[in-house]
């Protein structure tokens, strides 16, 4: 499901900001609970009843914290806290995934741009250092070689997107 946020046409009175206030505070807190025992196996429709909230309550209150329209997944309650996954992709290549679908074509395109640019300022400064600590000692080139490998497998430039995730 794609959610936007309400647009300037759709204000919200103060009576419905206190509203999903109060039920966003009371997912959480359903929503913790549900992270922690393991064994839960709650519906969405459960969980709704349980919070006493009806669907379209819980759209609204999903809407009114967005910036810029997302894509929700159908999931379980209790898979809050496992990444965006496709089953088949998922059986085909048997690691871990962080599937996000593109709303915003100039993002997506921003977002390529500055990962296959990004700065090797990073692994420079890494090879002086490495270089420096070498003049320093007597080493065989072999030792040499195993010292500049053993700096670039211990290190690893990230990009500002996957700073942000860590």
């Amino acid at each position: 499901m794609i959610l936007e946020p309400f647009s300037d046409d759709e204000k919200l009175t103060k009576k419905e900001r206190e509203e999903i206030n109060k039920n966003r505070q009371n997912v959480i807190k359903e929503l913790d609970k549900i992270s922690k025992d393991q064994d839960n196996s709650l519906t969405f429709e459960e969980f709704l009843k349980h919070v006493n909230m009806n669907e379209e309550e819980y759209i609204k209150m999903i809407r009114a914290e967005l910036k810029k329209a997302k894509v929700f997944l159908k999931r379980a309650p209790n898979e809050i806290r496992i990444n965006a996954y496709n089953p088949m992709i998922m059986s085909l290549h048997k690691a871990n995934m962080d599937i996000q679908f593109i709303l915003d074509p100039y993002a997506c395109s921003m977002y390529c741009v500055d990962y296959i640019s990004k700065s090797e300022n990073g692994m420079s400064k890494l090879l002086r250092e490495a270089l420096n600590e070498l003049k320093k000692g007597k080493k065989t080139v072999g030792e040499r070689l195993r010292v500049i490998a053993n700096k670039f497998l211990n290190s690893s430039e990230i990009s500002a997107q996957e700073a942000k995730s860590a």
